[in-house]
């Protein structure tokens, strides 16, 4: 069959799809206005809270609302409305046209296909019709807008879903929205923040008054992923992991994410959310201004091509584990150990190589290659001092922090820098093929031969 047969006969298909589901619509509202009338004494409404979101002033609070329980007096009705004549047509089409395949459910029973896309495909239309009109009265435009989205959820082969992180610690300046095109950076939609508070997943310490709170997580990133299928989704994870490991290295700042969230981009018919922590976080807030996007963007697209080898991804690792460390000491134990995967093999005198090598791979000048090689095999033998037992009240520890002049904190700060520093600069070789054996031996190479 030609493509333009094959695009025709889509459209009449479609076409009568719509005729048979408007017909259907109508009928199922009629008999349910009709029950719903002489039952309406027997049915109780019921309380529930909703929540009002306040962007502006970062609050939020609980509207109690009484209503009827349509989208439940929908389903206790539904064997009823798939006996209606006027819905025989719709049934009859969705079998014909293995709708049931189209939306990945294999029912080789006509029987049973039939009550599985009445229920799944006309009772999911109907709940979502009634609960947004708020009764049984037909609505054109409800109707059209809540077809469009069936529509394109049957007849695509794959699904868009968006992918939500509510980014704690951070805030945007100044603009509105980051779009790096594989993610978006931008404000949490009040249907967003509704799902999260609902599941106690905005992952923050709230300040709470009754029936409501204060927030400060305003921003997210969106990730728009294709699933090739439309019941079965990858973990999604690794694909956050990701991005927020390119924020961290990109510059300093303690950010993290709370949840992920996603949710079909058309027919909502799912929303599925689970919780990554949060509570208090310890460090300086990371913030991203309109200066910063076209390096952010020249660096995610540097990043997010790189096959990292064993080595990088053991320090981008310990690089994130210190993220979760409350006390700088413990973050020093993983800066150090993410230094060593880069630095150092199997070798001897290894505070000393590291510090050389690290002097000598970040330094612009003598005098900044002597400081990083100082600070850095005084955090070396610190680090040594940690994990061997020694108390940082101690005589010697304090000894070694005297030495550089600095506190345990503003060494740790330093620290991390550098480590920053080192995996983007070592990111950057490996995006020119070399191996690490190659990035080391050229180390040492500047360092005997001199660094002009």
């Amino acid at each position: 069959m030609k493509n333009s047969e094959r695009e025709d006969k889509e459209y009449e298909g479609k076409k009568e799809f719509r005729e048979c589901m408007k017909e259907a619509i109508k009928s199922s509202l009629s008999y349910l206005k009709r029950k719903f009338k002489t039952e309406r004494e027997q049915i109780i409404p019921f309380l529930e809270y909703d929540f009002e979101i306040d962007i502006n002033k970062r609050s939020w609070k609980t509207v109690p609302k009484s209503r009827y329980p349509l989208a439940s007096f929908v389903k206790k009705n539904l064997e009823e409305i798939l006996k209606l004549a006027e819905v025989a047509p719709l049934i009859d089409f969705m079998v014909k046209n293995e709708f049931h395949k189209m939306i990945e459910m294999e029912i080789k029973d006509v029987e049973r296909s039939k009550k599985f896309l009445g229920y799944n495909i006309l009772g999911g239309f109907l709940m979502r019709y009634v609960e947004t009109v708020g009764g049984f009265n037909y609505d054109e435009n409800t109707f059209n807008n809540l077809y469009r989205e069936l529509e394109e959820y049957i007849y695509t082969k794959e699904r868009e879903i968006i992918v939500v992180a509510p980014l704690l610690n951070f805030e945007l300046k100044g603009i509105e929205k980051i779009d790096l095109g594989d993610f978006i950076i931008r404000r949490i939609s009040e249907d967003e923040f509704k799902m999260l508070l609902s599941q106690n997943a905005l992952g923050e310490i709230h300040s709470l008054y009754p029936y409501g709170g204060i927030f400060e997580t305003i921003w997210c990133i969106e990730l728009k992923v294709k699933c090739p299928s439309k019941r079965r989704s990858e973990d999604l994870t690794p694909r956050i992991e990701k991005v927020i490991t390119a924020l961290r290295l990109f510059k300093k700042g303690s950010i993290h994410y709370s949840a992920i969230l996603d949710y079909p981009k058309v027919w909502k018919n799912h929303w599925g959310v689970s919780s990554h922590g949060g509570g208090e976080i310890h460090g300086p807030r990371y913030e991203l201004t309109d200066k910063d996007i076209e390096s952010l963007k020249a660096f995610w697209n540097k990043f997010k091509s790189l096959n990292a080898q064993n080595f990088l991804d053991v320090a981008i690792r310990r690089f994130n584990f210190s993220y979760e460390r409350r006390l700088p000491e413990d973050k020093l134990i993983d800066y150090i150990t993410a230094f060593e995967a880069l630095y150092l093999q199997e070798e001897k005198e290894l505070s000393y190589r590291l510090a050389l090598r690290c002097a000598c791979f970040l330094g612009k000048d003598g005098e900044e290659r002597k400081k990083i090689f100082e600070i850095l095999k005084s955090a070396y033998d610190a680090r040594s001092k940690i994990v061997h037992g020694k108390s940082i009240e101690s005589k010697s520890f304090k000894k070694l922090l005297n030495k550089l002049n600095l506190n345990l904190p503003e060494l740790s700060m330093q620290v991390e820098e550098y480590l920053r520093e080192s995996i983007k600069t070592f990111l950057h070789f490996l995006q020119k093929s070399e191996s690490h054996d190659e990035i080391i031996k050229e180390i040492d190479e500047k360092i005997i031969t001199g660094f002009d």
